[in-house]
C-alpha cells in the first residue's frame, strides 16, 4: 500500500463540511422565497400530519424526519426540508471513517468525505426532502459498521450494522439490495467467508428485519400497497423488450450527479476486477456498487430507470474511486472533479441569479425549477375562493396538484378528497379519501381540465367560478379552472 504524508484530515474536513452546510442552509432560506415546495415534498408533509409506520409509496422514514423538521420550524418549507442538509453532515462522517476504517489514510478518508458531499446529487438533495436522504445515511452507517464487524467481530458492531440496516429498510425498500452485496462479497471473501457461519451476522439481520417489522404490519393491514405501488409503478417492465436509449439515457445522467470525472473514472474502474480483487477493501467496495449498477443498468434497458435510483452506489463508489485516484497518483483529477462538482453546487444555487445577470431568457426547457414555481400563487387564488365557500370541501383530480393545494392553500384543507370514479387506488389520496362518502355535499373543484362534463352529471348544480392563469415563460405558464360543484349524487 502507497503511504503518502498526512496532508488533510478530520479537523479539515470538519471545516468543510461547516462551511458547505452554512452555506446550504442559507440558501435553504433564500429559496423560500424563491421557488415552491416540489410536489412530493408537499405530499410527504400530507403523510407527516400523523404518525405512522406506512403510507402508500414509501416506508415511514422521510414522513418522520419532516415531522421532527417541522415541529422545529413549523409548517412551512424551510420546517419540511431542513433535515435534509444536517443529515447530510452525518452521512459524510460515516464515509469518512469508512474510508479511514478500509484504507488507514487521512488523506483518502478526508477526500471521499469532500467528495461525497460536493457531489452534485448530494447539493440538488440537500434541498429536497426525499427518501434518499436518510437512506444514504443509514446505508453508509450500516457499510461502516460492517467492515468494523468484519475486522473485530464485536457484538457492539454487528448490533449497530443490524441497527442500521433496520433504518434503511424503513426508509427505502431498495436497502435489500446490501443484503445481496454483503453476502455475495463473502461468499467469494477468502478472509472473511467465516463470517458466513458467524452467528452474530445472523443477529443482525434479525435486528433489521425486526426493527422493520412496523413497516410489514401496516402493509399486510393495507392491501400490501407499498409493495405493490414499488412493482408495479416504478420499473414498468411489461417484456423483454429493449431500450437501448433508455439505457444510455440512464448512464449520462450519472455523469450528472455524481459528477463528470468520478463517474467516468468509475466506469473505468470497476472493470478491473481482477487487479481491484487483490486488495480487499477494493473489493469489497466493488461489491457494494456492481451489483446495484447491474440492476439498474438491467432495469433501464427493459424499462426506464430514474437517476436517484443509483443512490446506494455512491456511498462505495466514492471511496473507490477516491482511494484508486489517491493512491495511484492521480491527485490532479481528484482536485478537478472536486472543482467542478462545486461549481455545479454553486451554478445549480444561482441559476436564475446568473442567467439574469447574463440576459438569457428562461423557457420551459432551460429552466430546472419549473416544476417549481406557481404552487404558491395558485394556493393564494384558491383560499380567496375557499374563502367565500367556507362550507365546500376542496376536490381535486390530480395527486400532485392535490399536494400542493393542501400545502399552500390558508387554512389547509386536510378534509380535501380525490376524484376518483373508478375506485383505484393509485395514490395516498385515493386510499385514503371516498368521494362517495359525501353524498350532498359540495365541492371546489380545482382542475386543468376546461371540459368536465363527466364529472357535472353526478352533482345538482356546477358553475365555473374563475380561471387561474399563472405565467411563468413565454411558452409555458399554468391554467386552472375552478369549479363551485353543488350535491354531489354518488359516483354511479
Amino acid at each position: 500500500m502507497t503511504t503518502t504524508r498526512t496532508r488533510f484530515g478530520l479537523k479539515h474536513l470538519l471545516l468543510l463540511i461547516a462551511l458547505v452546510t452554512l452555506y446550504r442552509l442559507v440558501m435553504l432560506f433564500v429559496a423560500a422565497q424563491q421557488i415552491d415546495l416540489y410536489a412530493d415534498e408537499a405530499y410527504y408533509w400530507g403523510w407527516a400530519q400523523h404518525f405512522d409506520f406506512g403510507y402508500y409509496s414509501k416506508p415511514p422514514m422521510v414522513a418522520w424526519l419532516i415531522m421532527l423538521g417541522t415541529s422545529l420550524f413549523g409548517d412551512t418549507f424551510v420546517g419540511i426540508k431542513i433535515m435534509s442538509p444536517v443529515i447530510y453532515i452525518f452521512t459524510t462522517l460515516n464515509i469518512y471513517f469508512l474510508a479511514k476504517e478500509l484504507f488507514d489514510d487521512e488523506n483518502v478518508a478526508f477526500f471521499s468525505g469532500a467528495a461525497f458531499l460536493t457531489l452534485p446529487a448530494v447539493w440538488l438533495s440537500s434541498l429536497i426532502i426525499s427518501t434518499d436522504v436518510p437512506f444514504l445515511f443509514f446505508w453508509s452507517l450500516a457499510m461502516l459498521f460492517f467492515v468494523k464487524a468484519l475486522k473485530h467481530d464485536r457484538w457492539r458492531d454487528w448490533i449497530v450494522t443490524g441497527i442500521a440496516g433496520g433504518g434503511g429498510l424503513l426508509s427505502k425498500y431498495t436497502m435489500i439490495i446490501f443484503v445481496v452485496s454483503a453476502f455475495a462479497y463473502l461468499v467469494l471473501s477468502a478472509r472473511y467467508r467465516h463470517h458466513l457461519k458467524n452467528p452474530r451476522l445472523y443477529a443482525a439481520m434479525g435486528l433489521a428485519a425486526l426493527l422493520y417489522s412496523p413497516n410489514l404490519w401496516w402493509n399486510a393491514h393495507h392491501h400490501w400497497v407499498s409493495f405493490v405501488h414499488t412493482s408495479r409503478d416504478n420499473a414498468h417492465i411489461t417484456g423483454l423488450n429493449f431500450h437501448f436509449n433508455k439505457m444510455l439515457e440512464f448512464l449520462g445522467s450519472q455523469f450528472a450527479v455524481f459528477g463528470p470525472i468520478l463517474f467516468g473514472w468509475l466506469l473505468a474502474i470497476l472493470p478491473r476486477y481482477r487487479t481491484l480483487s487483490k486488495e480487499e477493501s477494493l473489493k469489497l467496495l466493488w461489491w457494494f456498487i456492481t451489483p446495484m449498477f447491474a440492476l439498474i443498468l438491467t432495469v433501464s434497458l427493459l424499462s426506464r430507470a430514474f437517476a436517484n435510483w443509483s443512490a446506494p452506489m455512491y456511498v462505495a463508489s466514492t471511496v473507490l474511486v477516491v482511494a484508486w485516484l489517491w493512491r495511484k497518483g492521480h491527485k490532479r483529477w481528484l482536485y478537478a472533479a472536486l472543482g467542478v462538482n462545486i461549481l455545479f453546487g454553486i451554478a445549480f444555487y444561482h441559476y436564475h441569479d446568473i442567467t439574469r445577470m447574463l440576459g438569457i431568457e428562461l423557457t420551459k426547457k432551460t429552466d430546472p425549477y419549473r416544476r417549481v414555481l406557481g404552487w404558491r400563487q395558485l394556493g393564494e387564488e384558491v383560499s380567496k375562493v375557499m374563502k367565500r365557500y367556507p362550507h365546500a370541501k376542496l376536490l381535486s383530480d390530480d395527486r400532485k396538484q392535490m399536494a400542493e393545494l393542501i400545502f399552500y392553500v390558508r387554512p389547509h384543507p386536510f378534509d380535501a378528497v380525490m376524484w376518483n370514479p373508478r375506485h383505484t387506488l393509485r395514490n395516498h389520496y385515493e386510499m385514503t379519501t371516498d368521494l362517495n362518502r359525501h353524498i350532498g355535499e359540495d365541492f371546489i373543484f380545482v382542475t386543468e381540465r376546461r371540459h368536465i362534463g363527466d364529472i357535472a352529471r353526478r352533482f345538482g348544480s356546477v358553475k365555473l367560478l374563475e380561471t387561474i392563469e399563472i405565467p411563468l415563460y413565454k411558452d409555458f405558464g399554468r391554467r386552472f379552472y375552478v369549479y363551485y360543484l353543488k350535491d354531489f349524487k354518488g359516483y354511479e
